[in-house]
């Protein structure tokens, strides 16, 4: 609302975790959206079936996502899903099957990794995709079981952005995290420190700003 916004063209419902999903039905209840893109994953709580139930009852279109899945978006922009595979859906630890995309807009990327940890990391480089982006939103809050120096040396960001609740705690992000983005000189912005982070870009230069 406060973007003047009156739709969704594209919802990404990275994982079924309540963390990642109970803000998208408030959206599906007060915003028309014409696409959902999620992994189908079976995942029975109560929140990821009322995201469903909404999806269904709107009549919303729907496009099961794995690695390569195309999903329709402004032709200005390129979108690449570069996870998950098929073997990390439906497992007990449903951050193995998160949505990944690396979103590029002339000459700015956004690598955005839901809580994507190690296994899926591996899985993107050993398929040999370019992981390389301008902006990575670090996987599962800035947990170590996310990032570490190889991963934050194949993605090479000039910015990182880590979504962590204040206080929280699991301790996000882990102490090992901020020491390696350190160790590169990554510059990093941290939701719990900062509050909502917007990044604009005219495909070229990036513009953050933040409000708590």
């Amino acid at each position: 609302k406060a973007w003047g916004a009156t739709q969704v063209d594209v919802m990404v419902v990275t994982h079924p975790d309540a963390d990642h999903i109970a803000g998208l039905v408030g959206v599906l209840e007060n915003f028309p959206v014409k696409l959902v893109a999620l992994t189908g994953d079976e995942h029975p709580t109560q929140i990821y079936e009322r995201l469903l139930t909404n999806v269904r009852d709107k009549k919303i279109s729907a496009v099961k996502v794995r690695t390569g899945t195309t999903i329709p978006f402004d032709s200005a922009l390129k979108l690449d899903v570069l996870a998950p595979d098929e073997e990390f859906v439906n497992r007990e630890n449903t951050n193995d099957g998160s949505i990944v995309i690396k979103l590029t807009y002339g000459q700015t990327s956004f690598l955005f990794t839901g809580d994507a940890e190690d296994i899926e990391n591996q899985a993107m480089l050993g398929h040999g995709f370019d992981v390389q982006a301008t902006v990575l939103k670090l996987g599962h809050h800035g947990s170590r079981s996310s990032t570490d120096e190889a991963w934050l040396r194949a993605v090479k960001p000039q910015l990182g952005i880590i979504s962590a609740g204040l206080d929280n705690s699991y301790g996000h992000p882990h102490p090992e995290v901020i020491a390696a983005l350190n160790s590169l000189g990554i510059q990093y912005i941290r939701t719990d420190e900062h509050g909502t982070i917007t990044v604009r870009t005219d495909g070229t230069q990036l513009h953050i700003t933040s409000q708590k």
